[in-house]
């Protein structure tokens, strides 16, 4: 059961952005709630830097973020998110983890948490509390065997210091991209690039772009593409 105070009766439109790499899953939940009344609007992208690159300045209401994500997962994707859409409210969806996979400050920057086995009405009670300001954290007793399972992943996860702009960096030398082609898609010149790029080497204790990606992944910033 939700942790949260009555359901909201009247909740107004509202416009999903859907974060997740699986594209079954996101055709699942489109169809899901193609005819709620509380939906106007579906975006969708496989990745935070996808969304970013694709959806960035749109009027987006809530982000439904998976946490198992290539590149930049997504749990060090809500700062990169919240710089990109910053009246989004953002609810993490995972399959894998549970709510105590995700790091008190990353919790402090997120209005809920589902389990992507909840039904329609979950959801919608999930994005209706999201919309009133309020907050939406399921609980069962099912979750319980969920947050076991992810105990081990947790524990693998190292929270990062590295910037907002540095992780979508980092995100894209996940992809093996130069410099010139990171600066391109992130607006920014070169030299910028190469500074980040040094941040980063510097943070992770590492020499060179190789090494920084196979730190990340230890450390479960990023991940390898599926």
């Amino acid at each position: 059961m939700p942790m949260t105070g009555p359901f909201p009766t009247a909740m107004p439109d509202a416009r999903l952005l859907l974060i997740d790499d699986h594209t079954l899953f996101r055709t699942g939940l489109r169809l899901l709630l193609a005819d709620s009344p509380s939906v106007s609007a579906i975006a969708e992208a496989g990745t935070v830097m996808e969304a970013v690159q694709h959806h960035a300045g749109a009027a987006i209401d809530i982000i439904l973020l998976d946490i198992q994500l290539p590149g930049l997962n997504g749990i060090e994707g809500v700062r990169v998110l919240r710089r990109h859409f910053p009246a989004a409210r953002i609810l993490i969806v995972s399959g894998t983890s549970g709510r105590d996979a995700i790091p008190a400050d990353v919790l402090k920057d997120v209005a809920g948490f589902l389990p992507k086995s909840a039904d329609a009405t979950q959801i919608e009670q999930a994005i209706a509390r999201c919309l009133q300001g309020g907050s939406y954290f399921f609980c069962a007793a099912d979750d319980a065997i969920v947050s076991g399972q992810s105990a081990t992943g947790a524990a693998r996860y190292l929270p990062s210091q590295l910037t907002p702009r540095q992780l979508e960096v980092l995100g894209q030398l996940a992809l093996g991209r130069s410099n010139k082609i990171i600066a391109h898609h992130l607006g920014l010149s070169e030299n910028t690039v190469r500074v980040h790029v040094a941040a980063i080497l510097d943070h992770l204790g590492v020499v060179s772009r190789v090494e920084a990606i196979i730190e990340a992944q230890r450390r479960g910033l990023i991940q390898a593409a599926r």
